[in-house]
């Protein structure tokens, strides 16, 4: 009778583990639940290693090469880094799902060139920032999906589909060889016990071998197996406001049902409990093969369905990215919903834009029909105003959400030419660089399209001497101005640059006021090309000595009387 009572303690422990690990669960997830809806837009900006970046960005990679194939823009490498797209991206990423971030970053790196693709998901993102009972529950499913760990899923079907086609006969046959033991135990005891002995052994360390050859796959398929497990969950939300969404889910993860089919038993193969139950199905396993035969069935389906288990990971991503967004919306201190049109000839309008990534940026207003050059002095705002424009554009195609009042423009393609260095790997110099990366935007600009093309310039050819500086500037900036549907921002120094183009660009300026020995900067764009100059005033104020800003002043001041250097103020 002790063993029963034994026995009954032991039930009762592990039922009252399990009723507590349930609350537990359950107390936890109530928890982030209430964290969803009191954080809503207020999630802290995350940072990320150069490696988790790396990772994020697999599905643009993989499409890479498609886009090539099949022409559709996308931000080259050059803009997305001239524009600091990678701190952007952190700013809006508030997915909860490796497929989520990785979906939200293609996004970023494919602006829309028709008015018409952003309407679909305007109306999802508006629905999830409406109906905060369906988001919540949607974010926290998406949030047990979570993360893909140190590799994305796009890696690990490509590790899948490197490990080849694994074959169950050896283990059917083992099977079969250790029924067969048993069987002739009936027959001739001692035999058959040696058979079950010798069969038994075999299988075992046949087993382990097999077992530590696959151990490190298992991450893929677990992803796979909770990725299959959201798509039902989400499918349990009601979504009254995403019908067409709720279809294609529907479509995309009917195909790949099956292989939820016996799935945990490959989960259970890398468990360690102390469990008396699971230590014994541990030695039907190895003697068995079971797991091993599961994995080999997943792994055929895996490799089967890849078309299919990346387009579940992105339609999850979508959806994701989505709620996101609108997360991202309630985060600004103002934002709106830009007004696209398509067509070669659409003038650019922003009302108080401001950069999403600068604290109390100040915002500006304008409106272009043809391009802008811009004029100030040195910190005056020149960089970060272009910057400006090129991001909210690029959010307006993508994410269809602005830093602004309002927005209005066109579909373009979106190229820069901002913050360039050196290549000492290539060994090219910076000007070799330079104009390499103007030459792109400028065959950007010669190519038949019918999508306009929107590129910013800071401080043309600055790599090389004043007198061809500012005359292969002129024939550059000339030229993008006068190709159809081309609209070029440009910031320069060079103030002969705005009586050269006058006629091809509008002048505006940014100014600077200096008091007690400093330089205080409005910011505020201003019609016009600049009038002033503080270059010299800047030596002054970190505290270069008067001997040194006086005579600076005075050459310059010299030269700009008579169109020469005098070399007097250096004797």
């Amino acid at each position: 009778m002790e063993w029963i009572g034994l026995f009954s303690i032991i039930v009762v422990g592990v039922v009252y583990c399990m009723i507590r690990g349930a609350r537990e669960e359950k107390k936890r997830k109530e928890q982030y639940r209430q964290h969803l809806i009191q954080d809503y837009g207020k999630y802290e900006v995350k940072e990320y290693s150069e490696e988790q970046l790396k990772t994020i960005s697999r599905l643009f990679e993989k499409k890479l090469q498609k886009d090539k194939e099949s022409q559709q823009f996308h931000l080259d490498d050059i803009t997305w880094n001239d524009l600091d797209m990678d701190v952007v991206f952190a700013l809006i990423n508030h997915t909860q799902s490796a497929s989520g971030a990785e979906y939200l970053y293609h996004m970023l790196r494919h602006p829309s060139l028709k008015q018409a693709d952003t309407q679909t998901l305007e109306k999802d993102i508006t629905a999830m920032q409406q109906d905060a009972e369906e988001r919540v529950q949607m974010q926290v499913i998406l949030h047990e999906l979570g993360s893909t760990g140190r590799f994305s899923l796009y890696d690990y079907l490509d590790f899948l589909d490197n490990l080849g086609e694994r074959k169950n006969t050896g283990h059917i046959l083992g099977i079969t060889a250790l029924v067969l033991s048993v069987i002739l135990i009936a027959i001739s005891a001692n035999l058959g016990i040696f058979a079950l002995i010798v069969i038994s052994c075999i299988n075992i360390v046949t087993y382990l071998k097999e077992k530590n050859a696959v151990l490190p796959y298992l991450t893929s398929f677990g992803y796979i197996m909770r990725m299959i497990e959201a798509a039902e969950n989400i499918l349990k939300v009601p979504l009254h406001k995403m019908p067409e969404y709720r279809e294609q889910l529907t479509a995309k993860v009917t195909p790949l049902k099956p292989m939820h089919k016996n799935s945990h038993l490959i989960f259970q193969m890398n468990a360690s409990s102390g469990n008396p139950v699971e230590l014994l199905f541990d030695y039907v396993k190895m003697m068995t093969h079971i797991d091993i035969i599961q994995f080999n069935r997943m792994l055929h389906l895996v490799c089967s369905n890849r078309q299919e288990i990346e387009a579940l990971a992105q339609s999850i991503g979508y959806v994701d990215a989505a709620i996101a967004i609108g997360a991202f919306r309630e985060s600004l201190s103002c934002w709106c919903i830009p007004e696209l049109k398509d067509g070669l000839q659409i003038s650019l309008k922003i009302e108080e834009g401001y950069h999403p990534s600068l604290k109390n940026a100040i915002p500006n207003s304008f409106e272009q029909n043809r391009g802008m050059l811009i004029t100030g002095s040195n910190a005056s705002g020149k960089s970060t105003f272009l910057k400006m424009v090129a991001i909210n554009s690029i959010l307006a195609q993508t994410i269809h959400t602005c830093s602004a009042r309002s927005y209005e423009g066109g579909c373009y393609r979106i190229f820069s030419s901002m913050a360039l260095r050196d290549d000492l790997a290539n060994g090219e110099s910076y000007y070799i660089v330079e104009i390499k990366s103007l030459k792109r935007i400028m065959d950007a600009a010669l190519t038949d399209s019918d999508s306009p093309l929107l590129c910013f310039v800071d401080e043309v050819l600055r790599g090389t001497n004043t007198v061809e500086r500012i005359a292969a500037s002129t024939q550059i900036l000339h030229q993008l101005s006068i190709r159809r549907g081309v609209y070029c921002f440009a910031a320069t120094h060079d103030i002969e640059l705005t009586h050269l183009l006058d006629g091809d660009y509008d002048n505006y300026h940014f100014e600077e006021d200096v008091k007690d020995h400093d330089v205080l900067f409005s910011y505020h764009l201003m019609s016009g090309r600049a009038q002033s100059r503080n270059a010299i005033k800047l030596l002054e104020v970190i505290g270069f000595t008067q001997d040194i800003t006086q005579k600076s002043q005075e050459m310059a001041e010299c030269f700009i009387k008579t169109g020469k250097w005098e070399d007097s103020y250096v004797r």
